[in-house]
C-alpha cells in the first residue's frame, strides 16, 4: 500500500477546515447569533402569541431583519423582545402583527404602516402598535358557527318542505314555475317584432329628444327663468298675505275690527236673539211671512216658482266659462308670444273662444307701387316692391268650435285673419293635439301650426309644436295657466280684502 503524498494530506485538511466552518456558519445563521453584532432591542405585547416560539423572524416587508429573542408573561399579556439589525430603523407608529406563510405554515412577527415623519424608536422602546390577525383556532371557531347556522336553516327548510305533504308542495311549485317559463318564452317569441319595435322608436324619440333639447337650450333657459320669476312673485304675494293676517290679528281694518272686538260680539248674539223671537212668531203663523209659510196654497205656489227656478238654473249650470293664458318662446328669433283667450261654453258640445295675441314678430306686407316716366319717345313703367314690417301687434282671436267626442272643429278669427282648426283631445281632456292653418293671402302660402298641451297640477300646462312650417318653419315651447270658473270664483272670494 503506497502513503499518500504531502500535498494529498494537505488538501484534506483544507477540505476537512471548510466543512467545519461551513457547519459553524450555519448553525450561527440558524439561531440568530450573527445578529448579535450591532443591534438593538424592541418591546412589543400582544394579547395571544399561539405558534409563536423564541428565535421565530421578525421582518419588514417580507425581508428578514431580526429575530424573537425572548417571549414572558408580563401583566396577563405576552412581552415579546424583538432583536433587530441595527441599520434598520423602526418609526414610533409603526405597527407589529403575527403571521404565518400560509394556512399550516410557522408564525412569524411583521412590522408594517411606519410612517417616514415619526422619528426612529431606540434600543429598548416599546412599539404602542400591534395587532394579532385571525389565527387558526379563531377561523375555525367562526366555521363553526356558520355551520351552526346552516345546520338551523336546513332544520327550517326540513320542517317545511318535509313530509308528503311538502313533497307535493315543492313538485307543485317547480311546476308553476315550468309552466310559467314556458309561457314567458312562448310571449316573448310571438312579440319579438314589437318588442324589437318599441325599442327602435324609444332609441329614435331619444334621439329626436336630444335634438330638439340641444338646438332649443336657449329657449328652455328663457323658460326656466320664467318659472323663477313667477316663484318669486308667488313668495312676495304670500308675505302680502301674511302681512293681512297680522294686522287682522292685530284688530287693525275693518275685518280687524270684526273679528277682535267683544262690543261687536255682543251685538251679533243680540242679533241672534232677536232672529229667534222673529222665528218663533213666523212658526206660530203671526204677521204676513208666518202666514206666508204656514198657508198650504202660498207654499204650493212657491214649490211651482221654485221648480221654474231649477230649470233655470240647471241650464245655467252648463254654461261654463274658463280663462287661458300662455307664453310660448319661438326658437327661431328668441322672442315670447302670448295669448289670452276667453272660452265661453254655453253647453257640452259647444263652445266659443275670444282673445287677444301679442306677436313680438309682427306682420310683414308688401307694398307694390307702378309709375309711369314720360321719357319723350313715350312712357316707361318702373315697379317697386315695398315690404313693411309691423312688430309688437295686438291680434284678436274669435272663433266658433263644435265638438264631438274626443274631436273638435274650430272657425273663425285666428289672430285677426280667417281661418279654422281642429282639436284632438286625449286622457279625459289632460292632453290636446291642435292643427290650424289661417292668415290665407293670394302671393304667401297660408300660416300653419301645429302642437300640443299636456295638463298638470290641474291649472299648468306645457305647450310645444312647429309654428308656420308652410313657409319658415320655427319651433316653439311655452307654459300656460288655465282657469275654470271655479277657479274665477276662488280667487276673486279669496282675494285680500283693503285694510286702512
Amino acid at each position: 500500500m503506497a502513503f499518500k503524498t504531502g500535498t494529498e494530506i494537505k488538501v484534506g485538511i483544507f477540505v476537512f477546515l471548510a466543512l467545519a466552518g461551513l457547519a459553524f456558519m450555519s448553525l450561527q445563521v440558524g439561531t440568530g447569533k450573527f445578529l448579535s453584532r450591532g443591534t438593538y432591542e424592541l418591546v412589543v405585547f400582544f394579547d395571544n402569541v399561539t405558534g409563536l416560539k423564541v428565535d421565530s423572524p421578525v421582518e419588514v416587508a417580507g425581508i428578514e431583519v431580526g429575530r424573537i429573542s425572548s417571549i414572558t408573561l408580563e401583566g396577563g399579556r405576552a412581552r415579546l423582545t424583538l432583536e433587530l439589525a441595527g441599520a434598520v430603523k423602526v418609526p414610533g407608529d409603526t405597527v407589529a402583527s403575527i403571521k404565518s406563510r400560509g394556512v399550516l405554515g410557522d408564525k412569524y412577527v411583521d412590522l408594517s404602516g411606519g410612517s417616514p415623519d415619526s422619528p426612529a424608536l431606540a434600543d429598548g422602546g416599546t412599539l404602542a402598535r400591534s395587532d394579532r390577525s385571525a389565527d387558526l383556532e379563531v377561523l375555525f371557531q367562526k366555521v363553526g358557527q356558520i355551520a351552526d347556522d346552516i345546520g338551523l336553516v336546513a332544520k327550517s327548510v326540513a320542517g317545511v318542505f318535509g313530509g308528503p305533504e311538502g313533497e307535493q308542495n315543492l313538485r307543485l311549485t317547480f311546476d308553476n314555475l315550468r309552466d310559467l317559463t314556458v309561457s314567458l318564452n312562448g310571449m316573448v317569441q310571438q312579440n319579438v317584432e314589437s318588442v324589437n319595435l318599441i325599442v327602435d322608436n324609444l332609441r329614435a324619440f331619444s334621439a329626436d329628444l336630444k335634438h330638439i333639447t340641444g338646438a332649443n337650450r336657449d329657449g328652455i333657459d328663457t323658460i326656466v327663468a320664467n318659472f323663477e320669476t313667477a316663484s318669486a312673485q308667488m313668495s312676495q304675494t304670500l308675505e302680502r298675505v301674511n302681512s293681512v293676517m297680522a294686522k287682522i290679528d292685530e284688530g287693525r281694518g275693518a275685518v280687524g275690527r270684526m273679528v277682535n272686538d267683544q262690543e261687536l260680539g255682543d251685538d251679533l248674539r243680540q242679533a241672534v236673539a232677536s232672529l229667534q223671537s222673529v222665528a218663533a212668531k213666523i212658526d206660530e203663523g203671526k204677521g204676513s211671512l208666518g202666514r206666508l209659510i204656514n198657508d198650504d196654497t202660498t207654499s204650493k205656489e212657491l214649490d211651482k216658482a221654485l221648480e221654474g227656478i231649477n230649470k233655470y238654473l240647471e241650464k245655467q249650470d252648463t254654461f261654463r266659462t274658463s280663462l287661458d293664458f300662455r307664453s310660448e318662446v319661438l326658437a327661431d328669433s328668441g322672442n315670447v308670444k302670448s295669448y289670452l283667450d276667453l272660452t265661453l261654453q254655453p253647453a257640452e258640445d259647444h263652445y266659443y273662444i275670444l282673445g287677444v295675441v301679442a306677436d313680438p314678430d309682427g306682420r310683414t306686407r308688401e307694398t307694390e307701387t307702378l309709375t309711369r316716366i314720360w321719357t319723350g319717345s313715350g312712357y316707361s313703367e318702373r315697379r317697386e316692391i315695398e315690404e313693411k314690417t309691423e312688430r309688437d301687434q295686438i291680434l284678436f282671436n274669435a272663433q266658433l268650435a263644435k265638438r264631438w267626442d274626443d274631436i273638435a272643429l274650430r272657425g273663425g278669427l285666428f289672430e285677426s285673419t280667417g281661418g279654422a282648426g281642429v282639436d284632438y283631445f286625449l286622457w279625459d281632456d289632460r292632453a290636446r293635439l291642435y292643427f290650424e292653418a289661417f292668415d290665407f293671402d293670394d302671393d304667401d302660402p297660408p300660416h300653419l301650426k301645429a302642437g300640443g298641451r299636456l295638463y298638470f297640477l290641474k291649472n299648468f300646462y306645457l305647450t310645444a309644436g312647429l309654428d308656420d312650417f308652410a313657409s319658415d318653419a320655427s319651433f316653439f315651447g311655452g307654459v300656460g295657466l288655465s282657469f275654470t270658473d271655479d277657479d274665477l270664483k276662488y280667487l276673486l272670494t279669496s282675494a285680500p280684502l283693503p285694510v286702512n
